[in-house]
């Protein structure tokens, strides 16, 4: 059984993705800093700090950052508690003075659309990038491979990235302050041990920072959206929470979408989950986004959340006392029979759930051999971190799927039998089993130990196999 899953996936990892990508939105530079003593010198001895003001704070509600105390406050209690954190920097002009106390930080390419687009022409894919700011700074992050639309002269035009930077955008910045776990820090008299591995996220969220389409690019979205075989549309997470905040954006945002596959009713599009802290909000953009988005993506933890917020709770308590294949197989029907979409792609470490509504537009081979392929992607990303090559590829063949993939084949089929399903003598080979509504896959993962990168895999993962889907052969 694992012979013939490992020659698929070399076969695999031989092709190219030959769609036209675009991903569409949110992007960001990321500027991690990873948190030891030394690092937090500077920051310690620094004039802006009051030590007196910052103790006040602890233990206290801190919504949004609006200065440098407030700042360290919800540092020391993350690493105090091992807690992930994302919080809003309302003052922009810390940013200077982050840049001042931490000089020693990497930059890179943030937000799922930044990443897909710069993972995309890494593989050699067309790709296109929209996002609504574009300073120079965050169009130095994109490949030179990477175009971006632009209006000029009452026409589209499809250019470099970096040619289409504007320098009046503001830049959109997140700070990621990483810490190990066990490490020890002096603060302020106190002596902090972390009790786990975490990271605190420093979100600025610039005024023109809109998941959306400009108004100038919206009545040339028919011709976008013909120059594209698969989108990637990243973002409605940051859908205003009121009522009827949420309910105009999204009916703005999903007549764009209407407007983008006007012109070309094969394009196919997908969306990556992301929570929102509001679960109505959340429900409500999920309804619209399915009603236009045909593919969904997800991990095995974020489901529970959305079938709880659904009202899935028997799936959501299965999950969460037995995760295994037909557990995830089961919440992914009901989210997928809920909203709609004609694609599900669950990933998990080791393996992945894909269910599809027949009839479905690709063989399931294809959609079969897609997901080995983003899997291949992933363990190269996970081995040596940064953007995976074409050529980097075969190394992957050489790499065995995961024992936790075959096992949860196993499972699958017997739980399917036990149920009277009419299970295929050849379903531990074949990974694929047909039901009349719709098609499930239970496909093998590589699982790499030690990952040098896990940022951006689910995006990865997803992108990766749905380009790759829909690729001419």
């Amino acid at each position: 059984m694992q012979t013939v899953w490992q020659d698929r996936v070399k076969a695999c990892v031989q092709n190219r993705i030959t769609a036209n990508t675009l991903a569409a939105f949110n992007t960001n530079v990321d500027v991690v800093v990873h948190l030891d003593q030394d690092k937090l010198g500077p920051l310690l001895a620094n004039p802006r700090i009051d030590f007196a003001a910052v103790e006040r704070l602890l233990n206290t509600e801190i919504p949004e950052v609006h200065n440098e105390n407030e700042f360290l406050a919800v540092l020391m209690q993350a690493l105090q508690e091992g807690k992930s954190v994302h919080i809003v920097l309302r003052d922009m002009a810390m940013l200077s003075w982050l840049e001042e106390v931490f000089p020693d930080r990497q930059e890179s390419m943030g937000g799922q659309a930044g990443i897909i687009a710069n993972q995309m022409a890494a593989l050699g894919a067309h790709s296109v990038v929209y996002t609504a700011l574009l300073s120079p700074k965050q169009a130095s992050m994109f490949f030179p491979e990477v175009d971006a639309p632009v209006v000029r002269g009452g026409e589209l035009s499809i250019v470099g990235a970096r040619e289409a930077a504007r320098p009046q955008d503001e830049l959109k910045e997140n700070w990621i302050f990483e810490y190990a776990k066990d490490e020890r820090f002096e603060l302020g008299g106190h002596v902090i041990t972390t009790p786990r591995a975490n990271r605190v996220i420093l979100a600025t969220r610039p005024k023109g920072a809109v998941m959306a389409f400009d108004p100038e690019t919206e009545q040339f979205l028919p011709d976008l959206g013909k120059a594209v075989d698969v989108a990637f549309l990243a973002g409605f997470h940051y859908a205003p929470a009121e009522e009827g905040a949420l309910r105009e954006y999204l009916e703005s945002s999903m007549a764009n979408v209407r407007r983008l596959k006007s012109a070309n009713p094969s394009l196919r599009l997908h969306f990556e989950y992301v929570p929102m802290s509001a679960d109505e909000a959340e429900k409500t953009m999920l309804k619209a986004v399915a009603s236009e988005i045909q593919s969904f993506g997800i991990n095995e933890n974020e489901i529970k959340r959305v079938l709880r917020i659904y009202g899935y709770e028997q799936e959501r308590e299965a999950i969460d006392s037995n995760e295994c294949s037909y557990t995830l197989y089961d919440g992914s029907l009901k989210i997928m029979e809920e909203l709609g979409f004609e694609r599900f792609h669950l990933h998990n470490l080791g393996y992945y759930v894909v269910l599809v509504k027949k009839p479905y537009s690709v063989p399931l081979q294809q959609v079969r051999e897609a997901c080995l392929y983003a899997s291949s992607i992933n363990a190269i990303k996970a081995k040596y971190g940064g953007y995976v090559r074409p050529e980097q590829l075969p190394e992957a063949g050489e790499i065995a799927l995961s024992s936790i993939g075959f096992k949860q084949l196993e499972v699958f089929a017997e739980e399917m039998k036990r149920r009277g399903v009419d299970v295929p003598g050849d379903f531990l080979e074949e990974g694929i089993l047909e039901f009349a509504s719709h098609a499930v896959l239970i496909v093998p993962a590589h699982v790499v130990p030690n990952p040098v990168s896990t940022v951006g895999m689910g995006d990865t993962i997803s992108s990766s196999a749905y380009s790759y889907e829909h690729s001419r052969r």
